[in-house]
């Protein structure tokens, strides 16, 4: 029994023995009742001792019948005492006894399952976390690209994989510096940033804001590749850009004096949402106001900007304002443009009373049109505009000839139609942006912001001109006017703008009424 032989050489136990000394794989010798007969040497300390091979591998006689049908059998066997042990074997028979080779696997089973797992998980992750996870060659060619990244992009794996990943995903405005820097890093002329900020394209042309890190991939000390692994920041730049605009305005709308509200909000708009105009109405049954809060445009300009169109509806009014824009910022979305523009529509409504009730206190009771006080603040807004901008604009005194004769002849209550009279035709034939005003009795001013003086001669015409086809059987109504332009040398208080306007006035009314005096620098 100490040999093996079949058709080959002759292989004795004590050769195998030696043979096996230092090997992982022992050897038992057993007969067709499982009585054990020898064992190497090396053969573990559990089984030194074991008399019959059944006893501690119950299921070692389906390997003997295995054995007996095809001459030999391959198996794992699990041993479950004194421990967990997986057993590889390979028994054959030889004469009348069967030989088993056996080889302890458990740590190396072990040792592959959790690799395999782990490679499994791995794999698992990186196609469905939420990442994007890219490879790139050393031409910036993709070499592998997630799941996450195709579905976030909109592209196939057959569209990317081996193309260019700067041709595919990378904006044309930056396109050209990206690759250069790219193929600086491969050159080793640059190092690579291990994290940075860009946006990708998407395959329906919409942008995507991606924070990266970076890990440059080398062989023998030479760049071939980078490996990148990205978060999708365009949410968290949304609202950051939100939360920090919607901030910004709501603070300026709340600001006490709605002019400087208003300025506030104008700048704000301009510069952080590349709005260029923004006009708020208020609507009522009896009147619509109209508030300009940022006019950039030129006259020429507006065909070629786009406009968005807000509309609230109240119980007694309707507020609405149009924003006119070319391109808005990437991060403006439709939330946060109505978000801003119920900030506004609440700001107008407010500026809406706060007129009203400046108005009360503000206009003349008969005529409506401004009293002399709001036409002083007005005028001195202007000639600080005018000393810091320049420009022409111009301010007209105006007297209604022959009042007191009217009043003395007809009555007061036709001496007030004369005034309501020439109050609607100043304003019927004015701008909202001129302020026409009634100073007291038969004394009327306007003020013609944007203006310059041959205009402003126009203008004054126009109204004589109207009141000359008036209708009244019991009189006529004319008016002698004096019109100056601004200078940027007018004090502030604007005395010296409206002395030069009333000596003018007074000059025409000189000459035989019913006529127009203009500064002789103007004429």
């Amino acid at each position: 029994m100490g040999y093996i032989q079949s058709s080959g050489p002759v292989l004795d136990f004590e050769t195998l023995n030696v043979a096996l000394e230092r090997s992982k794989i022992f050897l038992l010798i057993f007969d067709e009742r499982g009585e054990i007969l020898k064992v190497s040497d090396n053969v573990p300390v559990y089984l030194k001792n074991l008399t019959n091979i059944f006893r501690i591998f119950p299921d070692f006689s389906n390997v003997i019948k295995r054995v007996n049908e095809n001459g030999s059998s391959q198996d794992i066997i699990t041993l479950h005492k004194p421990k967990a042990e997986k057993i590889k074997f390979l028994t054959f028979k030889a004469e009348e006894y069967y030989w088993t080779l056996g080889e302890v696997i458990t740590e190396q089973l072990l040792v592959d399952e959790v690799i395999t797992q782990k490679l499994e998980t791995l794999t698992m992750y990186l196609e469905f976390a939420p990442v994007f996870f890219v490879v790139l060659n050393e031409k910036g060619e993709i070499a592998y690209v997630n799941n996450w990244t195709l579905e976030k992009t909109g592209y196939s794996l057959v569209e990317v994989l081996g193309k260019n990943w700067f041709d595919i995903f990378i904006p044309e405005d930056i396109k050209s510096i990206v690759k250069q820097v790219f193929d600086d890093i491969m050159n080793g002329r640059v190092e690579l940033r291990k994290t940075f900020e860009n946006d990708i394209l998407a395959k329906d042309g919409k942008t995507i804001t991606v924070l990266w890190e970076n890990k440059l991939l080398t062989r023998n000390g030479k760049p071939f590749g980078t490996i990148s692994v990205g978060v999708d920041v365009t949410e968290q730049k949304i609202r950051n850009f939100e939360e920090d605009i919607l901030l910004s305005v709501l603070s300026a709308a709340s600001e006490t004096n709605y002019h400087d509200a208003i300025s506030k909000l104008a700048k704000i708009l301009e510069e952080k949402c590349n709005i260029r105009k923004i006009i708020g109405r208020v609507q009522t049954h009896e009147e619509t106001k109209s508030l300009e809060l940022l006019n950039k445009i030129e006259t020429y300009e507006t065909d070629t900007h786009k406009v968005i169109y807000y509309e609230r509806r109240l119980d007694e009014k309707i507020l609405s304002i149009e924003m006119f824009y070319q391109t808005l910022p990437k991060y403006a979305t439709a939330r946060c443009l109505e978000n801003i523009a119920t900030v506004i529509l609440n700001f107008i409504d407010r500026v809406y009373y706060v007129q009203k009730l400046e108005e009360a206190s503000f206009k003349d009771p008969l005529t409506k049109l401004f009293n002399r006080r709001y036409f002083v603040m007005m005028l001195q807004a202007e000639i600080r505009r005018i000393k810091r901008y320049g420009g022409d604009s111009c301010v007209v005194m105006i007297d209604l000839d022959g009042l007191k004769q009217i009043n003395d002849t007809y009555g007061h209550d036709k001496g007030d139609l004369a005034i309501t009279t020439l109050a609607q035709v100043m304003i019927e034939n004015t701008r909202n942006t001129d302020v026409c005003a009634r100073f007291g009795g038969d004394e009327f001013a306007i003020l013609l912001p944007n203006t310059p003086p041959e205009f402003a001669n126009l203008i004054i015409q126009r109204i004589i001109d109207k009141l000359d086809t008036l209708d009244i059987k019991e009189f006529r109504i004319s008016i002698s006017a004096g019109i100056t332009k601004i200078q940027p040398s007018d004090d502030a208080e604007g005395i010296s703008v409206l002395k030069r306007a009333d000596e003018l006035l007074y000059k025409a009314k000189r000459s035989g009424k019913h006529t127009i005096c203009i500064d002789a620098t103007e004429e």
